[in-house]
């Protein structure tokens, strides 16, 4: 998967397509990108410290999530010392941390392409402890970010955003593996709801820029898609928690800025080139390794449509470089050096006392295996598109047109389209 959609990519940032390279299958089998994980951690606070730097604004709607996290269970709780997350936070972080080593801010969010979140922070022997509440992070869609800091709906038990009744279906699992199991979909469900939000938004914001039709109907189309991708994970959570659950209110305060065209493609390089990129390759990872039919279904069309959403990413920035020059062309690049810098430094905790063979067979990757998908996916895909995007001149003769994968639109209009 890691070679075609690199292929379209390339074809929508118009540079061709690569021929000449023979590369693993990344997110599919092999130990490739271990040698990255230490080279990119140096510039990993920094990109951090944009995510921390959201300081009330964007963590004021986090208030139901900690609550709302809590009825799907926590799964770890990770500490740190105050300075690490101070410095992991930048300036902005320390302030919100107050300035002291005796407080700590309510989430730490080191990595703002990463899915995992940390929250309900509190002081406990002299370290920031916070609750881990996605683990065995997974496809996560496109991250609603505010502030810099993704932003999440609660959980409330509710029936009507389960796609079929399976909260009584018998599996053959063990408690542990089992809950485990509710807890990492519904975390994804959380987010692929919060991704239904952040389409909405950059729907206004291609309106508000003057972008041509044929994205702001992919835009409308990718909405749709993570409606269901979020009603897919909250009906596999609930079949593993035994119970039906959805998304409770979703907070929207400061999440309507008024948008620039630099901002505006700047988070489209953080949330769709890159972020929807990895999920579209892990997605497929988790699909090849998965053999529960429920499952297996659910991931295809993911795999799929992040896939589309991805190319959609790709087309904005290829057009917004175009109508905005250097300043956004410069906007563009210090967004990839961020997102890629926070790729190749995260890694999270490892789960234990569950049973692997059924981790992978209902969907889910360990740690180790979706950071070197992601290390994968940022040597083989990203990065090189990335590349080919800012070394594309700005003006081609011939506007590209990606290909339509599952319910992407049949062209995407490059450059040379009319606003």
């Amino acid at each position: 998967m890691n070679r075609e959609l690199r292929a379209r990519i390339m074809h929508i940032v118009g540079a061709g397509v690569f021929t000449g390279l023979s590369l693993a299958l990344g997110c599919q089998d092999g130990a490739g990108g271990s040698a990255e994980i230490a080279g990119g951690t140096g510039g990993a606070g920094g990109a951090g410290g944009a995510g921390e730097q959201g300081g009330a604004g964007g963590q004021g709607g986090a208030g139901g999530q900690g609550g709302a996290g809590g009825q799907g269970g926590v799964a770890e709780t990770r500490c740190f010392p105050p300075e690490e997350v101070r410095a992991n936070a930048g300036a902005g972080g320390a302030g919100g941390a107050g300035g002291s080593a005796a407080t700590c801010p309510s989430q730490y969010h080191p990595n703002p392409v990463s899915c995992v979140l940390y929250e309900n922070g509190r002081l406990e022997d002299g370290q920031c402890c916070y609750d881990v509440n996605n683990p065995g992070v997974g496809a996560c869609g496109r991250p609603f970010f505010v502030g810099g800091e993704p932003r999440l709906a609660g959980v409330e038990a509710r029936a009507d955003w389960v796609l079929a009744d399976a909260t009584d279906e018998p599996l053959a699992l063990d408690p542990a593996t089992r809950a485990a199991l509710a807890e990492a979909w519904l975390a994804d469900a959380r987010l692929e709801h919060a991704s239904v939000a952040s389409f909405a938004r950059f729907a206004l914001d291609l309106l508000a820029l003057g972008a041509p039709p044929a994205l702001i109907d992919a835009a409308q189309r990718a909405l749709s898609d993570e409606l269901h991708h979020a009603r897919a994970c909250f009906t596999l959570a609930s079949r593993y928690a035994g119970r039906s659950l959805g998304p409770g209110t979703l907070a929207l305060d400061g999440a309507l800025d008024a948008p620039t065209l630099a901002s505006a493609a700047a988070s489209a390089v953080r949330e769709g080139c890159v972020g929807e990129t990895l999920a579209a390759l892990q997605a497929g990872a988790q699909r090849s390794r998965a053999r529960d039919p429920e499952v297996r279904r659910a991931l295809d069309r993911i795999a799929a449509d992040e896939a589309a959403h991805a190319e959609l990413a790709w087309a904005f920035v290829r057009w917004a470089a175009a109508r905005g020059g250097e300043p956004v062309r410069a906007a563009v690049a210090r967004a990839f050096d961020e997102a890629l810098a926070a790729v190749r430094a995260a890694r999270g905790p490892e789960r234990a006392g569950i049973d692997a063979a059924a981790w992978h067979d209902h969907g889910r990757l360990t740690e180790a295996e979706r950071a070197r998908c992601h290390l994968d996916a940022v040597r083989e895909v990203i990065a090189p598109c990335a590349e080919a995007l800012l070394s594309t001149p700005p003006t081609p003769p011939t506007p590209p047109t990606p290909p339509a994968p599952s319910a992407a639109p049949a062209a995407i209009a490059g450059p040379g389209a009319p606003a």
